[in-house]
């Protein structure tokens, strides 16, 4: 079980191995390596070190003579920083080469050593150097790299450590897990940002190398990699963990918490707190890709307000451009585009635009990828991007390098990490908001995603293009669906820079954004990575209609709320196929409680609007939409904590019940905060749902009208205390409802709901006070304009606290 693969590539061989300076041992056992790194590593010796103002500084000299993958580095600088009382920095370097590092800012680290830290380190030579990590108040070891050595070579860069518990929650977004908790018998994940929809064990869209570990007394900590190069995963019976990168440095952070809820606020903390939306972003929205024309768009709207269904933002897919040009419109199919929009502000509702995403050999931001094939003067955003010298380049540095989306034409990368594209695109999205009122940007594909492997013209041979370890990534190929590696970037090369792509534009889209509408901003990006929760929004990207990405929607939630986007949410209904009824009325009542609520399908797929089922349908979806809009209020709240302490909003059960091993597991319920327990339908056919109940005082939530006809307050009434304690219960659930249920000890906000959040904003507030074991209860209610700019820091808010004993 403390094996630790010598071989990591395909074509393990005995002779192989041996010249590696590594065992050779068969084995029957499912996923073993044969080929084995001996005594701990034999890779390096602690031979100076010296103390720093908040740490320690620490030479390692290489005492192996064989090599993996070539170019090692034979002396490697250790620091260790002491950050704050429960963040310890550990990074590994060449202080004599400058190699890439993330330029992302960690916050909050103490210029000298805390007095009391939760942490300790120490330091071994025995057969070589580890460390290990130990939280001081109950001695668990954290960290301990005694499991498989340190190597650190040009393009192969790799530590492996024991985790200290079996029954671990760990968690790691680089591809789609069947469930919420990983396994240990030796499964590998690449990182590396692709184009590519939501199959298991396929690197998807965004990087997070970030995991959380529960260990066996309740107690929690964190670990991040800061690395954007290409990297894997693998988890082995140690139990333990084995970190392979290709690039960079090996930057590691350990979060202390000790509570799971804390490791979240440290992460967030240190990465950027989550942005704060605008109120209305927290409404319903609807989009479609293949509206086909204004006039459909018009009646999808007028069928949602005939049916009195909650909506506030409407979307433009990629069918109002003329010919998929960024910044244009189709004047014939959408012609009064430009006045519907002004119509649908008038009525309290928003539009949204993509930029781009299909395109004929024109510009696309969402593939963000601009047509190089027209004449000069006729389509300025590529002529100015031109001028300006924003396009990423070949290996030439001159060149702007050539990609392909959709027929005929080649097309052009901007570069987003030069400062320049900051101001042309910033000049593109402020003279377009003259033409359409948009109140948001909606960015896709921004992996970068490429139709053509690398280039229109190839990818050089060459180890960045084809490095000597390659990541178990799928397709094997670095290049594959992108731009070749030795493209280059203002930062840097892509082999450094992809997976910050997506991140690095949404960076300068919400700067954009406020330059267009002068309001609080609102952007939606597709990959994502460490930070990027600061400046986006997250949808989970082209799912399918099944009940399986129903489930595997809770599981998505759970894991970017952990990373930082707590603003998440999977196109309702799901985007490619078409959903049965039934499907469909279930992920409305789930969606409805995504921080993110879009219904949003593909083109060629049936209409799956709320408003499209019929009479019952619209009822139903009516119904549980109010039952958002009734706790907006809450949601907004929770909103205010997540952007001022980093606190997450959708919770795994174990985050709030760690003691109790048995919801360590449980993945098809979750919280909003603290205060509520969701329990959606999941399943095909069934009428109640199997719920398991912490122990903690739990009141059922019912959603109805109180009051006379001068007050009229739709609010939760609790119908109920659920007599359920650590032990799982059937509850109700027939079509139409989710079970919510109020925690006992919390207080809840909230508003009588309205067709669109501008007019339920002016009705008045209601509180559900749910009373704990003691008979008390508090909360709290953050409450602004809704869209003015940095509120808190202008102190344009109100903040009210609530508290009842007895």
């Amino acid at each position: 079980s403390s094996k630790v693969d010598c071989y990591p590539e395909p074509g393990s061989s005995e002779s192989g191995c041996y010249s590696r300076g590594c065992l050779w041992c068969p084995s029957n056992n499912p996923g073993d390596p044969w080929c084995i790194i001996p005594d701990g590593g034999k890779s390096f010796l602690l031979f100076v070190m010296t103390f720093q103002a908040n740490g320690y500084r620490i030479t390692l000299a290489k005492i192996h003579t064989t090599t993996l993958f070539g170019d090692d580095v034979d002396t490697v600088t250790l620091d260790v920083s002491f950050d704050t009382e429960a963040r310890l920095h550990i990074k590994f370097y060449d202080a004599a080469n400058e190699r890439f590092e993330v330029p992302l800012p960690i916050n909050g680290a103490d210029a000298t050593a805390p007095a009391d830290p939760l942490y300790d380190i120490q330091f071994f030579n025995d057969p070589s150097f580890y460390f290990q990590v130990i939280k001081k108040s109950t001695g668990t070891v954290l960290l301990d790299t005694s499991l498989g050595g340190l190597t650190f070579s040009d393009q192969f860069l790799q530590i492996a450590t024991r985790l200290p518990s079996t029954t671990l929650h760990f968690f790691l977004k680089i591809s789609h897990f069947p469930s919420y908790q990983h396994n240990f018998d030796w499964e590998s994940f690449g990182m590396w940002a692709r184009d590519q929809p939501p199959d298991p064990g396929a690197n998807l869209y965004g990087t997070h190398p970030f995991y959380i570990s529960m260990e066996d007394d309740g107690n929690s900590h964190g670990v991040l990699f800061l690395n954007s190069n290409a990297q894997d995963v693998t988890t082995t019976p140690a139990p333990g963990l084995v970190y392979r990168t290709i690039g960079g440095v090996l930057d590691m952070y350990v979060f202390l918490g000790p509570e799971p809820n804390r490791v979240v606020e440290q992460y967030n903390t240190a990465i950027g707190t989550p942005f704060l939306p605008p109120y209305w972003s927290l409404g319903f929205q609807l989009c479609r890709y293949g509206y086909g024309d204004l006039n459909t768009v018009k009646e999808t709207v007028a069928r949602m307000d005939a049916y009195d269904i909650p909506l506030d933002v409407q979307y433009g897919d990629i069918d109002y451009m003329d010919e998929q040009r960024d910044f244009t419109y189709d004047t014939s199919n959408y012609a009064g585009l430009r006045d519907y929009v002004r119509e649908l502000q008038a009525g309290g509702k928003h539009y949204v635009i993509i930029l781009g995403e299909l395109h004929l050999s024109h510009w696309d931001m969402t593939d963000p990828c601009i047509t190089q094939d027209d004449p000069p003067g006729t389509y300025p955003a590529y002529d100015d991007g031109a001028s300006m010298n924003v396009f990423v380049t070949t290996s030439d540095g001159f060149t702007p390098a050539s990609g392909k989306v959709w027929p005929p034409g080649k097309c052009a990368f901007p570069d987003y990490t030069n400062p320049d594209t900051e101001t042309w695109w910033t000049d593109q999205c402020m003279d377009f908001h003259k033409t359409i009122n948009f109140d948001g940007l909606w960015i896709d594909m921004n992996e970068p995603a490429n139709f053509v492997t690398g280039s229109t013209e190839g990818c050089a041979s060459n180890n960045l293009n084809n490095p000597p370890y390659m990541p178990k990534i799928w397709g094997n190929v670095l290049a594959e669906k992108t731009m070749c590696p030795d493209h280059r970037h203002k930062l840097g090369n892509h082999y450094d820079v992809h997976n910050l792509y997506g991140w690095s534009q949404s960076n300068v889209t919400i700067k954009s954004a406020v330059a267009s509408t002068g309001k609080r901003p609102f952007v939606i990006s597709r990959s994502t990575f460490v930070g990027s929760g600061q400046w986006a929004a997250h949808w989970l990207g082209d799912n399918n209609a099944d009940w399986h990405d129903l489930r595997m929607s809770i599981i998505g939630m759970l894991e970017f709320n952990m990373f930082g986007i707590p603003y998440v949410g999977a196109d309702i209904c799901g985007f490619n196929g078409s959903p049965s009824e039934e499907l469909c009325e279930r992920w409305m009542e789930l969606g409805a409680f995504y921080p993110f609520s879009r219904n949003h399908n593909g083109l060629g797929y049936k209409e799956q609007d709320p408003a499209a089922w019929g009479d019952e349908f619209a009822a139903r979806s009516r119904a549980v939409l109010r039952t958002r809009y009734t706790l907006l209020p809450y949601l907004y709240e929770l909103f205010y904590h997540a952007h001022t302490d980093g606190t997450g909003i959708v919770r795994p059960l174990s985050f709030e019940f760690a003691n109790d091993k048995t919801t360590a597991t449980i993945d098809e319920q979750f919280m909003w905060g603290a205060g509520l327990l969701l329990s959606p339908a999941l399943y095909e056919g069934i009428k109640t749902v199997s719920a398991y109940f912490p122990d903690a005082r739990c009141f059922s939530l019912r959603m109805g009208k109180i009051g006379g006809a001068s007050f009229s307050l739709r609010m939760g009434k609790l119908v109920g205390l659920v007599g359920a304690r650590g032990t799982t219960a059937s509850v109700d659930a027939p079509l139409g409802t989710i079970p919510i249920h109020v925690r006992g000890g919390h207080i809840i906000p909230t508003q009588e709901p309205a067709s669109n959040t501008e007019i339920s904003r002016h009705n008045p507030f209601g509180l559900i006070i749910a009373l704990d074991d003691t008979g008390s209860a508090a909360g709290d209610m953050y409450w602004d304009d809704g869209d003015t700019l940095n509120p808190i820091e202008s102190g344009q808010f109100a903040h009210f606290t609530f508290n009842v004993q007895n």
